[in-house]
C-alpha cells in the first residue's frame, strides 16, 4: 500500500507511538505483535532509505516466520538494502528459532543396523531411490533427504546433489543409500565408481562419507562394512 511505503521511509522515531514495535510490546505484550514487528525488534535498525519496519516487510514479503527457515545468505543478499552484516544477523535469528524447535532427543546412528532401520522402507520401492542421511559430529541425525528418484533401475545423481544438503545442514558425516528394485544388493561397477568419486570430493570439502548402503529386496550391502571406504 502507498501509505505503508511512506511510513517505511520515515525514521522510526518519527512514527506514531502506536506503530512502534517496542512500545507495543511493552504495552500489550509480545503476543500482540505481528511477524513483521517481531522481526523489526530483533533487527534493531533499518538501512539507508528504509526503516526497520520496512526492512522487515521486505524480508518477509508476505510470508510467515516458518517460511524463512530455509533462507540462505544468497537469498538475503538479493534483497536491496541487506548487507553482509545484516544478513548474518537475520540468519542468526533464524538459527536460534530452529534450535528452540529441535527435539531434545535426536536419533543417533552408531552402526549400519541403525541406518538400515531408517532406510529399509526402500526395499519395497519399485523405482530406484537415492537417499542421504546427514549427521552431526555426535552421529545424531540432522536430516534425511531424498536426493533422486529414478525410472526402474536408473538414477542419475551427481555428488553435488548430495553435498548441496551437506552444506545446507552444516553436517559432519553423510550416509548415502539407494535401492536395487527387484535385485540383489550387490554393487555394480557404476555404484563403486560413484562412491569413490563422492568420497574424494566430500573429503576435499570437509565432509565424511560414513557409508554407502545398497538395499536389495531381502538384504543390504554396506561399503563401510566391506572395507570399501
Amino acid at each position: 500500500m502507498k501509505q505503508d511505503r511512506v511510513l517505511y521511509k520515515k525514521p522510526i522515531k518519527d512514527l506514531p507511538k502506536d506503530l512502534l514495535p517496542r512500545e507495543k510490546a511493552v504495552k500489550y505484550g509480545f503476543s500482540s505483535l505481528s511477524d513483521e514487528e517481531l522481526l523489526a525488534i530483533s533487527l534493531g535498525s533499518g538501512t539507508k532509505g528504509i526503516n526497520v519496519l520496512g526492512l522487515s516487510q521486505k524480508i518477509l514479503n508476505g510470508k510467515s516466520f516458518k517460511d524463512l527457515k530455509n533462507l540462505t545468505l544468497e537469498d538475503l543478499k538479493k534483497i536491496k538494502g541487506i548487507g553482509f552484516a545484516k544478513a548474518l544477523q537475520i540468519l542468526s535469528i533464524i538459527e536460534i528459532a530452529k534450535r528452540m524447535e529441535e527435539p531434545e532427543d535426536r536419533i543417533k546412528i552408531t552402526s549400519v543396523s541403525d541406518a538400515y532401520q531408517l532406510l529399509k522402507y526402500l526395499s519395497k520401492e519399485s523405482q530406484e531411490h537415492m537417499v542421504a542421511l546427514y549427521l552431526n559430529s555426535s552421529n545424531e541425525l540432522l536430516a534425511k533427504e531424498t536426493i533422486a528418484k529414478g525410472s526402474l533401475n536408473v538414477v542419475r545423481v551427481l555428488p553435488r546433489d548430495i553435498l548441496y544438503y551437506a552444506l545446507k545442514y552444516n553436517c559432519n558425516g553423510i550416509i548415502v543409500a539407494h535401492n536395487h528394485p527387484n535385485a540383489s544388493s550387490k554393487p555394480s561397477q557404476e555404484d563403486i565408481d560413484f562412491t569413490k568419486k563422492l568420497f574424494n570430493i566430500s573429503i576435499e570439502l570437509g565432509f565424511e562419507i560414513l557409508d554407502h548402503i545398497i538395499i536389495g529386496k531381502s538384504d543390504f550391502f554396506s561399503f563401510a562394512k566391506e572395507g570399501l571406504l
